[in-house]
């Protein structure tokens, strides 16, 4: 005979650790999974959409809980992390991933703007000598990467040794685990390929515990790197033409009014969107809504696929659809890039105490 906790006994046990060990624990059984989903504030805690601004280097989180009284307010920044020079690399669960521009292999900060704490990691040295351009003035931020993966539970920093200027070959990335003092070189094996390529102005982004980027070239293709495994692998090819939650998508604008976006799931392509709106890059979707913009006007429009026959039904924003106005920004279109959020309790000292050595349980 099997026995069981009660749900109010179980909810009590899975609310002490952390919340990246309660993501864990979402994978042990259906039970397990549901009272994490239904019971905890974090996975009750709607994704925002988060607003970055890369010229005044300042960050909005929109809440649009109620889309026709969405709100956008500027995150405060009381500890001065957004300083000149600094950049987002990423999100994940809450936490941010800040980059120091001023100067190559500048300073990486991982920071919880809910909590105010702050984890500083080891710069790469020699980065400087991997990306840039002389035609284009552009951040080392770029190169890099913020992921987690779901089972493993851990948070890595992923640079990819690209150029904005050429498509560059290479032979390794590198890898740092939060809570590690030092960075991994970590080779990568392509069968029946050369060294990996990449083409830096796709963008390198992490998704669903992988980092993907985009090779480039006649043979283009999408490389994904596990970081559970530490390996490489390409995608399948995308269909032949000129993201719901946790999958990677590409967007495909055909040179006039009109965007495709195309989402990687159980490796087979699928048509999800199409666009006839700008969508801000590299997270337009946040559950069933879709962010798209007007020059400096974000607006969310409710998505209308449905899924017929096992099949997801493609939805589409026209031009003249609005949706519901969410922000307001000014200056620079140019300056605007939008990443997921969602307030958390995620403690980054457990990270700490790791670089220093000081035994710690997950």
């Amino acid at each position: 005979m099997e026995l069981y906790f009660s749900t109010d006994v179980l909810l009590d046990i899975l609310q002490r650790p952390p919340p990246s060990s309660r993501r864990r624990a979402r994978l042990v059984c259906r039970h397990w999974r549901d009272v994490v989903d239904d019971r905890t504030t974090e996975m009750q805690s709607r994704t925002k959409p988060l607003i970055w601004d890369t010229c005044s280097v300042e960050a909005h989180v929109v809440d649009f809980s109620t889309p026709w009284k969405a709100t956008c307010k500027r995150m405060a920044d009381s500890d001065n992390y957004f300083r000149a020079g600094v950049q987002l690399v990423g999100t994940c669960n809450g936490l941010l991933c800040l980059y120091s521009n001023n100067k190559p292999g500048g300073i990486i900060m991982v920071v919880n703007p809910s909590t105010r704490q702050k984890l500083r990691v080891s710069p790469l040295r020699g980065a400087g000598l991997f990306v840039g351009s002389r035609r284009r003035p552009v951040g080392w931020d770029q190169a890099y990467s913020f992921g987690y993966h779901p089972i493993t539970g851990r948070y890595k920093v992923v640079h990819v040794p690209c150029s904005f200027d050429r498509v560059c070959e290479f032979d390794a990335v590198h890898v740092l685990t939060l809570g590690e003092a030092a960075w991994r070189e970590v080779p990568l094996v392509i069968p029946g390929a050369g060294g990996a390529k990449c083409n830096l102005n796709a963008g390198v982004v992490s998704i669903n515990g992988a980092t993907h980027w985009f090779t480039g070239g006649d043979s283009a293709r999408i490389m994904c790197f596990d970081l559970q495994d530490e390996r490489v692998i390409s995608t399948p090819l995308l269909p032949a033409l000129p993201a719901g939650r946790d999958r990677l998508g590409v967007a495909i604008w055909d040179g006039s009014v009109k965007t495709e976006v195309w989402v990687l799931n159980e490796e087979r392509w699928s048509r999800w969107y199409t666009l006839r709106r700008d969508i801000p890059q590299p997270h337009f979707a946040y559950g069933e809504y879709v962010l798209t913009r007007i020059s400096l006007s974000f607006d969310v429009h409710r998505e209308k696929g449905r899924w017929l026959s096992g099949e997801r039904a493609m939805s589409q924003v026209s031009k003249g659809s609005r949706g519901w106005s969410v922000a307001e920004m000014i200056g620079d279109k140019h300056c605007y890039r939008t990443f997921a959020y969602v307030e958390t309790a995620e403690p980054l000292d457990v990270f700490r105490r790791k670089q220093l050595g000081v035994n710690t349980t997950d």
